[in-house]
């Protein structure tokens, strides 16, 4: 066999396992975004997330509620704090120790949140699978915390 046909046959397992990857993990992805008040979007596959939030039921002090929470999760290890504005932090999306980094920002006045997350190096392997790791999480944390999308 030659490299090239070698090289045809392998792009052609690596498209039929993303395809097969696509169709099955779209309705969960549609279902973790109907539920998390998160809409589903082209870029759901992006190995970065961010989005602006905003409060269901915004009380006097919820970012401090928020960041307690956040603690709290068996989910989420804080790795820093930026003042009263800002949390960096790791989030487990699945069963597994991998890990996505994310940071949340915290605007009082406005009731919103920017939520930022970022699949690690632990996502990388044939190209597809583990991906959308970041939108599980976006909506794991965003369900948590009782974030919805600031447009909706």
């Amino acid at each position: 066999m030659s490299v090239l046909a070698g090289c045809r046959q392998e792009a052609v397992g690596v498209l039929t396992v993303n395809v097969a990857w696509a169709v099955a993990v779209r309705p969960s992805l549609r279902r973790r975004a109907r539920t998390a008040g998160i809409p589903l979007t082209p870029d759901v596959l992006a190995r970065r997330q961010t989005r602006q939030l905003r409060v269901l039921r915004p009380s006097v002090g919820w970012p401090d509620r928020m960041r307690t929470e956040l603690k709290a999760s068996g989910r989420a290890v804080v790795t820093a704090e930026k003042g009263r504005e800002e949390m960096w932090f790791h989030w487990r999306p699945g069963v597994r120790r991998h890990t996505v980094w994310g940071s949340i920002t915290f605007d009082e006045a406005a009731g919103t949140v920017l939520l930022d997350l970022r699949e690690g190096a632990a996502y990388t392997g044939v190209s597809g699978v583990r991906r959308g790791a970041s939108f599980v999480a976006l909506c794991q944390v965003a369900g948590g915390l009782g974030l919805v999308e600031a447009g909706c």
